[in-house]
C-alpha cells in the first residue's frame, strides 16, 4: 500500500508542474520583475515602457509615423486588457493554469486582430513575437535603460538587444513547454540573460553595467521567481521533486 501511496503522490505532481510549464508565459505578465521585495512599476513608467516597446518594434518594422502610433495604440490597450482578464481570472483565489493559458492566447489572439487593421501578416508576426508575449521583464529592462541617459546610437542598439532577447526567449520557453522539458527550463532562461549581459557590457560603461545588473537580476531561490525584472518573468517549474517516503508502520 505504501509503495501504490508514492506513485500516486509523484503522478500527482508531476501533472501540476505540467500544468505550471503550460502556463509559464501567461504569468510572465502577472509577475512582477522582483517581485520579491520589489515594488511594482507606477502606471507612468509602464505607460513609458509600452511607449518604449513599441517604438523600437515599430523602428524594427520600418513603420512610419502614423503607423508607428496606432502600434503604440494597439499594444498600450492590449496590455490594459491583459492585465485586467488576468486579475478576473485570479478572483477566485490561487491562479488556475487552465484559465490563465485561455486568457493568454483569447488576449494574444485580441492583438492579432488589431495588429492586423495596419500591418501587413508579415510585420504582424513579428510584431506578435514580442509584443504578443505580454512579458513584464521587458518592462523593467527597457525602463532601465532609458535611465542612463546613452547616447542614441548606443540606446538604440541595446533596445534593440532587449527586443531580440525576448522574443528569443518567449520562443525557447514555449519549446520547453511543449516538450514538457521543465527541468532545462530555468538554466535555459538563465543562459539566455547571461548572453545578454555579455552583449549589453559590450554598449554600456562598468557604472551603467553595474545598474543594469543589479535592476534586471534574475533573481529566486528554490520554487522563488526569477526578478529583476518575467521577468519579472516567474521562474521556470524545478524537476518534479522526489515522493515523500511512507510513514513506517
Amino acid at each position: 500500500m505504501a509503495k501504490c501511496k508514492r506513485v500516486s503522490t509523484g503522478a500527482i505532481m508531476f501533472s501540476i508542474l505540467g500544468a505550471c510549464a503550460m502556463a509559464l508565459l501567461s504569468m510572465q505578465a502577472v509577475a512582477q520583475p522582483g517581485d520579491r521585495g520589489r515594488p511594482q512599476i507606477d502606471p507612468e513608467k509602464m505607460k513609458k515602457a509600452i511607449e518604449l516597446e513599441s517604438a523600437v518594434v515599430a523602428q524594427d518594422l520600418g513603420l512610419p509615423a502614423e503607423q508607428a502610433k496606432k502600434l503604440t495604440e494597439a499594444y498600450s490597450a492590449a496590455r490594459k486588457s491583459y492585465m485586467e482578464a488576468m486579475r478576473a481570472s485570479r478572483s477566485g483565489g490561487r491562479p488556475d493554469p487552465g484559465a490563465m493559458r485561455a486568457v493568454s492566447a483569447a488576449e494574444r489572439g485580441k492583438l492579432e486582430a488589431a495588429l492586423k487593421g495596419f500591418l501587413t501578416p508579415e510585420q504582424t508576426t513579428k510584431a506578435l513575437a514580442t509584443l504578443g508575449s505580454f512579458n513584464r521583464r521587458w518592462d523593467q529592462m527597457v525602463l532601465c535603460l532609458d535611465g542612463m541617459n546613452l547616447d542614441e546610437k548606443a540606446k538604440k542598439a541595446a533596445m534593440k538587444l532587449v527586443t531580440d532577447y525576448v522574443a528569443t526567449s518567449a520562443k525557447a520557453l514555449e519549446a520547453a513547454a511543449a516538450a514538457n522539458d521543465f527541468a532545462s527550463m530555468r538554466e535555459t532562461s538563465m543562459k539566455m540573460k547571461q548572453t545578454l549581459d555579455t552583449e549589453m557590457a559590450k554598449l554600456l560603461s562598468a557604472d551603467q553595467m553595474k545598474r543594469w545588473s543589479e535592476e534586471t537580476e534574475m533573481r529566486g531561490g528554490r520554487g522563488g521567481r526569477m526578478g529583476g525584472g518575467a521577468p519579472g518573468q516567474s521562474a521556470p517549474p524545478a524537476a518534479p521533486a522526489a515522493a515523500p517516503k511512507a510513514p513506517a508502520k
